[in-house]
């Protein structure tokens, strides 16, 4: 009997024990139930709070984008509009010192020409480098990377820039010849990039200093080094150095500049597949250092070009362009120029059929015309019997390199750039007027 009590003692003390532990566990589960709940519910909060962090930078980031393209679209139409004017700056300046032995100037007014002109070309060499930059942020750079000489393009920098060199007391050495070096550039942007750099050694150099242009071949490619005698920078300030419109201190000295060429230079090197570095001490100078990736196809032949005349042969020229003071300047140089006869129209349409009835033997025309743009005239007179095979020239301040390309791929012989270039316009107009020069068009028709 004891043993039935005892027995029946422990299986009570088991069933109170598991009732115990049963509620314990339902306890338990009501707790983790509320706890997943709070984390279910915190975590659908988080969710939709990322959600709303999401949308909230895309939101932002679509107004960054539309200001970024609004920034890039008003650098661009100001570099176009500030053409213009240039065109007559530079142009008359130009003009007048072209005509110099047969209207004299006196000293002061010689004087005034050459600052009119040297601010012009500062002004100009600012608008091209905020057009380079926006068309670098905008994602509208067009580049031409083939196989070129650096040293070749070192040397005819070099050769352009000695009279500034020689002006600012500062001796310019080339680089010393290397057998075989090429590398893979487009062959204007690399031009651009070095005159940017050598110009800045010349310019921020010492009196009685040097200039010195090294190339060669390194295990990635080639290097073109530009060292100076200047007086070098800080360390603190090497991290500042490609920064746009940061002159580095330099705002308040003689040396005029916006501080935006070695922004451009790197980013047009990098565009490249290259890499611009530099270092500096203070007080020992600096180096610039242009690592470009190596040429890896075969040479291609490279033609002379034409060596453009100085006089130009008797020839009617249609000029169609609607801005008063590019007719003005136009007319100024064609009549320096002598030989040529000048008719100018206003507006696509009047060009077309001035054209027409003229049969000129050339035609310069401006793209923004109104009634027609430059390129559709240029297309009408391609389609028209009577003018297919006349030589056109743009003329134009819509100067990016894309502006450029779609130029040259609509036929046009040339595609000049304001401010005009008088050399540039005379070895163009003697190409045009070269008998037995086929133009694009002719050649159309002839095949």
């Amino acid at each position: 009997m004891e043993l039935v009590l005892v027995v029946v003692a422990l299986a009570l003390s088991g069933c109170w024990a598991g009732l115990r532990l049963a509620a314990r566990a339902r306890r338990e589960a009501t707790t983790l139930r509320r706890i997943n709940a709070t984390l279910e519910a915190r975590a659908e909060q988080c969710a939709r709070e990322l959600q709303a962090a999401l949308a909230a930078a895309e939101g932002q980031a679509d107004q960054i984008k539309a200001v970024h393209r609004a920034k890039t679209e008003f650098l661009a139409s100001m570099s176009h509009e500030l053409r213009t004017p240039l065109n007559a700056v530079i142009g008359f300046s130009d003009l007048l010192r072209m005509n110099e032995a047969q209207e004299p100037l006196s000293h002061r007014q010689h004087q005034a020409v050459e600052q009119i002109r040297a601010a012009g070309a500062r002004l100009l060499t600012l608008v091209d480098e905020v057009l380079n930059l926006a068309d670098i942020e905008g994602g509208r750079l067009a580049l031409t990377v083939e196989r070129v000489d650096p040293l070749l393009i070192a040397h005819q920098v070099c050769e352009g820039l000695r009279a500034m060199a020689e002006a600012a007391g500062v001796e310019l050495r080339e680089p010393s010849p290397v057998a075989g070096l090429a590398a893979r550039a487009d062959r204007e942007r690399l031009r651009q990039v070095l005159t940017a750099l050598i110009a800045n050694a010349v310019k921020y150099n010492r009196p009685g200093g040097a200039v010195l242009i090294e190339a060669r071949q390194s295990l990635d490619g080639v290097d073109l080094a530009v060292h100076d005698t200047g007086p070098g920078l800080p360390a603190a300030r090497m991290n500042d150095l490609f920064q746009p419109f940061n002159r580095l201190g330099r705002e308040a000295s003689e040396v005029p500049g916006a501080g935006l060429g070695l922004a451009v230079a790197r980013r047009l090197i990098e565009a490249m597949g290259g890499r611009l570095e530099a270092e500096s001490r203070e007080g020992e100078g600096a180096v610039f250092t242009v690592r470009l990736p190596p040429a890896v196809d075969m040479p291609r032949a490279v033609m002379a070009s034409p060596v453009p005349r100085l006089s130009l042969p008797e020839a009617t020229l249609l000029y169609v362009e609607d801005n008063p003071s590019n007719v003005a300047l136009m007319r100024h140089v064609i009549t320096a120029l002598g030989g040529i006869r000048l008719h100018v129209a206003e507006t696509g349409p009047e060009g077309l059929a001035l054209a027409r009835d003229l049969r000129p033997d050339v035609v310069i025309l401006d793209i923004n015309l109104p009634g027609m743009d430059g390129f559709a005239l240029k297309a009408r007179l391609a389609e028209e019997p009577l003018t297919r095979a006349v030589p056109v020239i743009a003329l134009s301040a819509n100067a990016a390199f894309s502006d450029i390309r779609r130029g040259r791929a609509a036929g046009f012989l040339e595609y000049l750039t304001k401010p005009l270039q008088i050399p540039a316009l005379i070895e163009a107009l003697s190409r045009a007027l070269t008998s037995g020069v086929e133009t694009p068009a002719s050649g159309a028709d002839a095949a």
